[in-house]
């Protein structure tokens, strides 16, 4: 792998959904994330939190040679981030029973959203007015699509400030372009005030949306999908 792109790592946990492997697999992980996992209820939820900190560590492993225990601290606005290697940025997302896991030598976010029923109008509540209009203008038939990308771009773009909901929905705009979804497509706007980000669209997944926002254009082309299984 070329370190010095931005890469996005994908696993599925749904075998994790086992109480005896999530139990054999606890002490292979922070005492933060394992004291989270314990106080959530359902082996959905403890799978996915569970596979977000193992992914994060199989991905710094094959990325950067980095096998040790995690030294993460929270930042102001709730955005994790490394002790020991502040030079490399994260950032994780989980949707349905899938984590993905970013990770970049810049400031990253990383969103997926599994498309669920539409609902248009969370479009009008959440999204700026020409966010709005665009989506409406979509044929039918895309529209559901299009509300799924337009949010996972937005996410990712609120975690890739620190911000995260922090950062409200309607105080930045999404501009769609004719390359959409390729990676001139999309350009994001504070105001009258053009950011410079980049974005990625992800694939591989069926009927999610997986977008990587970035400070840098340097995105490797495909996801990587690892496996969550470790030795116990």
């Amino acid at each position: 792998m070329n370190n010095s792109k931005t890469k996005i790592f994908l696993a599925d946990t749904l075998p994790l959904q086992n109480p005896q492997r999530l139990n054999d697999y606890l002490n292979q992980i922070t005492v933060v994330r394992r004291e989270k996992i314990l106080r959530l209820k359902s082996i959905q939820a403890q799978a996915l939190s569970m596979g977000a900190e193992m992914l994060l560590q199989k991905a710094l492993f094959k990325s950067f040679g980095i096998n040790k225990e995690l030294t993460i601290e929270i930042g102001s606005q709730g955005k994790p981030s490394f002790i020991d290697n502040p030079e490399i940025h994260f950032n994780l997302s989980h949707s349905g029973h899938y984590v993905v896991c970013a990770l970049a030598r810049d400031e990253v976010g990383v969103d997926l959203q599994k498309m669920k029923q539409l609902n248009l109008k969370l479009a009008k509540r959440y999204f700026a007015e020409e966010e709005v209009t665009w989506l409406f203008e979509l044929p039918v038939e895309k529209q559901k699509k299009g509300f799924f990308d337009l949010w996972s771009i937005k996410e990712s773009y609120m975690k890739y400030t620190g911000k995260g909901f922090a950062l409200p929905m309607k105080s930045f705009s999404v501009r769609i372009g004719a390359e959409f979804p390729g990676n001139g497509g999309v350009t994001v706007y504070e105001g009258n005030e053009k950011i410079t980000v980049a974005f990625k669209k992800y694939g591989g997944l069926e009927d999610y949306a997986l977008w990587c926002c970035s400070s840098s254009s340097n995105f490797e082309e495909e996801l990587e999908w690892m496996r969550m299984e470790k030795e116990v």
